[in-house]
């Protein structure tokens, strides 16, 4: 293929580089890949059908490229040169690797009609994943990630059920742990309710008192109601919680 070569302003520094702009040809379209293989001797009629889409994507190929644009209902192709050639490449082939030589793709018609209408199903990741707390307020008050002493606590979430093994029930629970790391109290699965993979709810204890606090889930729970996980998973809520 051919391509015209401009001073590149950019690198004042060096003084004999240039970069590539392609000399585009003719646009091709469905009907002309089709001229092209007929040109060429191979059938379009009554052909293998994998067969032929993979020799009409090779000639669409082929014509890009040649500098030619390809525009099909699915895409439109064209070339495109990036790099520089210096003066002394004026006037001579330069390998197509020298300048990064690429193919450039825009989707057509039929690739915007499909995704005009599409509706994503958002699923979470598939893993033996533990609870995840999502948010914690006053159900009273909602203001979040800020609780009162002695008042309602609501933790949201996934997988957040407080179940454990018998020999594990003792380290199963919700931890308010200070910031400062002077204290944690544990609220212990038999003072929460409801307490459901969704949703958590208990009095705040009086030992967390006013101050800034972190907030833990630690569980057995596992996918059904009555099988526990081997270990205890945790989960740390990201934000700090400030108890006024």
């Amino acid at each position: 293929m051919k391509a015209t070569a401009y001073v590149n302003e950019l690198t004042k520094e060096v003084i004999d580089d240039f970069y590539l702009i392609p000399n585009l040809g003719d646009t091709y379209y469905l009907d002309d890949i089709l001229n092209r293989f007929r040109k060429k001797q191979i059938a379009t009629d009554n052909v293998n059908g994998k067969a032929f889409v993979l020799l009409f994507l090779r000639e669409c190929a082929e014509a890009v490229s040649e500098g030619h644009n390809v525009v099909t209902d699915l895409f439109h192709a064209t070339i495109g040169i990036n790099g520089v050639v210096y003066a002394k490449d004026l006037g001579h082939h330069v390998p197509a690797g020298q300048v990064n030589t690429r193919m450039n793709f825009v989707q057509g018609e039929y690739a915007r009609e499909a995704l005009k209408d599409l509706t994503i199903s958002v699923a979470e990741q598939p893993a033996p994943t533990g609870p995840v707390i999502q948010s914690v307020t006053n159900p009273v008050v909602g203001t979040p990630d800020t609780l009162n002493t002695g008042a309602m606590v609501l933790l949201q979430g996934m997988r957040l059920a407080v179940r454990g093994a018998a020999e594990k029930i003792d380290e199963i629970g919700v931890y308010f742990t200070r910031t400062d790391g002077t204290a944690e109290v544990r609220i212990p699965a038999n003072q929460i309710s409801p307490n459901m993979p969704a949703k958590l709810q208990f009095v705040l204890p009086a030992d967390v008192y006013p101050g800034e606090w972190r907030v833990k889930v630690a569980t057995q729970s596992g996918s059904k109601a009555r099988i526990f996980t081997k270990d205890i998973r945790e989960y740390d809520y990201p934000n700090l919680i400030t108890v006024v």
